[in-house]
């Protein structure tokens, strides 16, 4: 059946919801949104900045509505009368939603803030996780919970913090190996290297022939710069698992750090069917041999592997472009990437190297400020 927007009037400017970076444009589309991504949404769909959209769509009424939901106490009614603001859904799809949004109300606490922490690791951007996953560490302290966090810590390089959560992991989980593995990382990472040694000769305790364990030592030796002994044990590791191609980019990273460029690419060659993780490697390598076309050349290919919602990709590209001294193409990929990602760290400070190459300095500066800020921000709400 045709159902018409409640709005009849034309409208350019989207409402972005932050975890999925999707724009609507109407509220009928938010309401869909809202309905099939209600755990993304939770932080979004009664916002003072979802209520002002709203209200500019001139639905001053809705607005108000949404107002008065803000003071519901319980998720699921909150929610549900979001979704009945018009009548978009059947009263069948209501009723399976509330049976569902019952039983996730039920859990503890602790896995719905772990469920959306996930979800925006994920995603690829830890540094946004973080701060959920401290929330849910103060209603209970497991060893998966404790692990995750650790995880999101190393990608964003707090090595020595994640090394501290998965020392308290472990002390609850002796016999867990994936645990283990990450901790052993973790010490490599903080050159911790007495403790990876020993984390390493338990965890080999526990598995026989484990891919990981050879390449630990690898990446120990790499640490330690004795780059031969690195590649003898990332071999290893190839032939323990050779479809795991991140130990083919160890090699090349050994061999990128020992000027051996073209053995690097060699090495990457090998992969039979390249990723955009291959492309990025490859790009960094001709980046360090100084042929930034090349890089640029690998970028693209990459960006074209990951499809054109990458804003991780976008912003790398950028950076090439901007090596290379093409300011309009560098422009063009961080614009991109600023519509798809806006809040990405990644994104952000490369808009920001770009706006001061423009010699736009006081965008640069501003640009500079608020990443600062969030920066700030987020390291005392994580507060490791």
């Amino acid at each position: 059946m045709l159902q018409f927007c409640v709005s009849q009037q034309i409208n350019e400017t989207p409402f972005t919801f932050k975890s999925t970076n999707i724009h609507v444009y109407s509220l009928e589309e938010a309401l869909y949104h809202v309905f099939h991504y209600w755990r993304e949404s939770v932080d979004d769909f009664i916002s003072d900045e979802m209520i002002t959209w709203v209200s500019e769509l001139g639905l001053s009424y809705i607005a108000s509505k949404m107002k008065e939901l803000t003071r519901e106490e319980y998720f699921t009614k909150r929610l549900l009368d979001f979704l009945q603001l018009t009548e978009y859904f059947s009263t069948h799809e209501l009723d399976a939603l509330h049976s569902t949004l019952k039983a996730w109300e039920a859990r503890r606490e602790w896995e719905k803030l772990k469920e959306r922490a996930d979800f925006l690791v994920r995603k690829g951007e830890p540094a946004k996780g973080l701060p959920l996953y401290k929330r849910a560490l103060q209603f209970e302290e497991n060893a998966g919970l404790l692990n995750n966090m650790a995880v999101a810590c190393m990608q964003i390089s707090a090595s020595k913090e994640a090394l501290n959560y998965l020392t308290r992991a472990l002390a609850l989980a002796p016999k867990d190996l994936n645990i283990h593995l990450h901790y052993i990382e973790a010490a490599i990472l903080s050159k911790h290297y007495e403790k990876a040694e020993k984390a390493l000769e338990e965890a080999s305790n526990l598995t026989s022939s484990h891919a990981d364990i050879p390449f630990f030592y690898g990446l120990m030796a790499y640490g330690q710069k004795n780059y031969i002994q690195a590649l003898h044990y990332y071999e290893q590791a190839i032939t323990l698992n050779p479809s795991e191609p991140y130990y083919i980019y160890k090699i090349a990273d050994v061999h990128k750090t020992m000027r051996q460029y073209e053995k690097a690419l060699q090495t990457l060659s090998t992969i039979k069917n390249p990723s955009s993780g291959c492309y990025v490697k490859e790009a960094e390598i001709h980046s360090a041999a100084g042929d930034i076309p090349a890089a640029l050349g690998c970028i693209r290919k990459a960006a074209s592997a990951d499809g054109a919602r990458n804003a991780n990709l976008l912003a790398k590209l950028a950076e090439y472009y901007r090596n290379d001294h093409d300011w309009p193409q560098a422009e063009s990929a961080i614009s991109k990437a600023v519509e798809i990602a806006p809040d990405n760290d990644s994104v952000r400070l490369e808009n920001a190297r770009i706006k001061k190459g423009l010699g736009r300095t006081r965008e640069y500066q501003a640009e500079l400020t608020a990443i600062l800020k969030s920066f700030k921000e987020r390291y005392r709400a994580t507060d490791y």
